[in-house]
């Protein structure tokens, strides 16, 4: 009886006792914190495109007139803008995992910060009700929402588990799902219902939220990173991460921005009452990087380098910073050397005979019948591989460019349409 007690005081204090932090250490600052971009009657408050910040910003968050907004950073940061009062922040904290959530109260006079962990920070009138912080949680928390009265708040994972405080209740989640692509956040229907969007744009509905439609089946080429509702609850817009704006029901599109690889979207957020809203960008950390030296005479700028004679692949980044290397199979001679751009990507496709699929297809160069381009390594129509990872690095392939699965689905979320491809002897 006594472990009993114990076990369920535990459990009493995960709901009841904010995360524990320490101070933080120092750590490289990044030299832009990103851009804000307006569209609609939705005004420019100012951005952190020219301020050094300690990490990446994770969202942006209105206030309730739409005079302003909050911008949050991964460590824990906040910046406001136009109208938007500051009310503290975790960046001088040492957090046990990021920032990726922020909302505010109905005031505007507050606002939480939401970690991975489901630690949750409160500021100004927003008050504490409750985290996942010492929960073991099955995937991380990606998103928070709340309630219309500001005395409750949802977190969302990215297997679509939903946790409920407060006076936001328990409308149903995916979390016994089995999802396409992780959810990446959540938005508050007024009605005290929920939406959960995927990155592959799949939209869930629970409660009274109604579902109006999804980006599933639209070749948009980007993933969805963010959702919110119109103000009126009858709609709502995704948005991706290379600046795609979707809008369903009396959601209103007002335009997009074209976002580049390196400075992603990574919030959006409506006017509250008007014809607007604002994208945030911010540029992506610079990945450490212990590869293979880049072969000379590769061009310079973001670009793929495809060396026949290696049969290795890099991508590099802006400033000619390497992110990644690594062993692929392709044709002896095929491409010939030259350069190419990526001109049309596919997330599945067959091969010419249709005896075998393919995944991440991103094309850049033509051969005689077929596109050329980068993928996975084709299976057959059992399902086998036609051969093994451990023969990368090898000539294999009819034409184009194996890869590992997991390297496959990098290069196809790296390289926008337009990418330079550098092909070596």
């Amino acid at each position: 009886m006594t472990k009993r007690i114990v076990v369920l005081v535990a459990a009493l204090l995960a709901l009841l006792v904010p995360p524990a932090v320490a101070p933080a250490p120092a750590a490289a600052a990044l030299d832009s914190g990103g851009d804000v971009f307006v569209f609609g009657d939705a005004a420019f408050h100012g951005s952190l495109a020219d301020t050094r910040v300690q990490d990446r910003i994770v969202a942006i968050v209105p206030t309730p007139s739409g005079k302003g907004y909050w911008l949050a950073g991964a460590d824990g940061g906040v910046f406001s803008f136009g109208d938007a009062k500051f009310h503290g922040s975790a960046g001088a904290l040492r957090l046990n995992k990021p920032i990726v959530g922020m909302a505010r109260t109905p005031t505007g006079a507050g606002y939480w910060l939401a970690g991975a962990d489901g630690g949750i920070f409160s500021y100004g009138d927003a008050r504490f009700l409750g985290s996942t912080g010492n929960i073991r949680l099955n995937k991380p928390i990606v998103g928070m929402a709340s309630s219309r009265t500001g005395k409750g708040y949802w977190l969302v994972a990215s297997d679509g588990g939903v946790f409920s405080y407060g006076d936001a209740r328990f409308q149903g989640s995916t979390g016994g799902m089995r999802l396409d692509k992780p959810v990446v956040g959540m938005a508050a229907h007024p009605s005290g219902g929920y939406w959960l969007v995927a990155s592959d744009g799949g939209v869930f509905s629970f409660g009274g939220a109604p579902f109006h439609g999804s980006t599933v089946g639209m070749r948009t080429g980007q993933a969805v990173v963010a959702m919110a509702p119109s103000s009126t609850g009858k709609g709502y817009w995704l948005s991706g991460v290379g600046g795609g704006v979707y809008s369903f029901g009396d959601a209103r599109f007002h335009g997009a921005q074209q976002a580049g690889a390196d400075e992603p979207v990574v919030g959006f957020a409506p006017r509250p009452a008007g014809g607007g809203y604002w994208l945030a960008t911010s540029p992506r950390p610079i990945p450490a990087y212990d590869g293979p030296p880049v072969p000379a005479g590769s061009g310079v700028g973001r670009r793929i380098i495809y060396s026949l004679s290696q049969q290795r692949l890099w991508i590099v980044g802006d400033g000619n910073h390497p992110e990644g290397s690594w062993p692929v199979s392709g044709r002896r001679g095929t491409p010939s050397p030259g350069s190419y751009r990526v001109f049309s990507k596919s997330r599945h496709t067959v091969s010419g005979s249709g005896t075998a699929s393919m995944e991440y297809m991103v094309r850049f160069a033509h051969g005689q019948t077929l596109a050329i381009g980068f993928h996975s390594i084709p299976v057959d129509r059992n399902g086998r591989p036609l051969q093994s990872e451990s023969e990368l690095g090898e000539y294999r392939s009819a034409g184009c460019v194996r890869q590992r699965k997991a390297d496959a689905a990098r290069l196809y979320e790296w390289a926008p349409i337009g990418t330079p491809v550098i092909v070596l002897a």
